[in-house]
């Protein structure tokens, strides 16, 4: 009847001495850490700049991203008229083409309109009044449905561009293929930048704990003498690993803070030439999450790797 309450009693006084070794190892750790402030800083300098730079690029494209449902993305084609075709030709024009296939809205830009737009964006007003007369012609702006395949757009710019009032149809829709291969090109690069930057932290922190773990040699002898376990004798230095990925991952997270802040500026005037309402998104707590979990998982690993070779190296010795 009383082996049940001296099970559990044996029970809870393992599980209180695996708690009390793991507080152990962690204090222990953590005080060695403290005792060399210009290692540990140096450490966690490279762990961060090594995760802030591909976040700071992931960051900015997570923002850009937001910028592409907020632009007009619809295909427009520009139909430049003959210079001899007047503007109410041009208007009788522009009540004719709705009722074509795959047409949504039309729209006229007069000479004149379109004169005055040039002059004031290219600020050669002077040189422009002093011409005879108008060499630009009346436009058509033509908005198609949304949707549309190339096959209909293909067609349809055939079709305007064989009316005798039409010098020349121009599709406007290039830069949008552009702006979103520009995107995914820039997502592939910072993804790619992200994982070689993260493999030399973790082969500059497995360096660092091969180090730290050979200045704690005669320490792991004694403790193999005394009968010691491997995990016993690995658990100091997963915590010294956890601490340096976990504080490294935090300082990343500091300095994408700061450097969010730095880039506010021209990304928020990014998306006002974008005619965009946001405004740079900071990190957030999302980030700094993943920076430090990511962080103190890679110090983690690191350290078994590391633990784990030079244990083997002591067994084959």
């Amino acid at each position: 009847m009383k082996s049940p309450p001296t099970s559990t009693a044996e029970s809870w006084g393992r599980l209180a001495a695996w708690r009390a070794q793991h507080r152990a190892a962690a204090q222990s750790s953590w005080q060695k850490l403290r005792a060399q402030p210009l290692t540990t800083g140096l450490v966690w300098l490279v762990i961060a700049i090594s995760f802030a730079l591909p976040s700071t690029l992931l960051l900015t494209l997570d923002n850009l991203q937001l910028v592409a449902p907020d632009v007009d993305t619809s295909v427009r084609l520009s139909v430049l008229l003959n210079l001899d075709v007047p503007l109410d030709e041009a208007n009788i024009l522009r009540d004719q083409l709705p009722s074509y296939a795959d047409v949504d809205a039309v729209s006229v830009i007069s000479q004149e309109q379109a004169l005055a737009e040039f002059a004031q964006q290219t600020g050669l007003s002077t040189l422009l009044a002093s011409l005879d007369r108008n060499p630009l012609p009346h436009t058509l702006t033509v908005s198609l449905v949304p949707g549309v395949n190339e096959a209909g757009v293909g067609g349809l710019v055939e079709t305007l561009q064989s009316l005798p009032q039409v010098d020349q149809v121009v599709r406007d829709t290039r830069w949008i293929a552009r702006l979103n291969e520009s995107l995914a090109a820039g997502w592939r690069w910072a993804l790619s930048l992200g994982g070689a930057m993260v493999l030399g932290a973790v082969l500059a922190l497995v360096n660092t704990l091969h180090l730290a773990i050979d200045a704690r040699r005669d320490e792991i002898l004694v403790v193999r003498l005394i009968g010691g376990s491997a995990a016993f004798t690995r658990r100091p230095f997963l915590y010294t690993g956890l601490f340096y990925g976990g504080g490294g991952g935090l300082l990343a997270a500091l300095l994408l803070w700061l450097v969010s802040i730095w880039l506010a500026a021209p990304v928020n005037a990014l998306f006002q030439l974008y005619d965009s309402p946001g405004q740079l998104q900071g990190p957030g707590p999302i980030y700094p999450i993943i920076l430090t979990a990511l962080g103190a998982g890679l110090g983690w690993l690191a350290s078994f790797v590391a633990t784990e070779r030079y244990l083997s190296r002591l067994k084959s010795g």
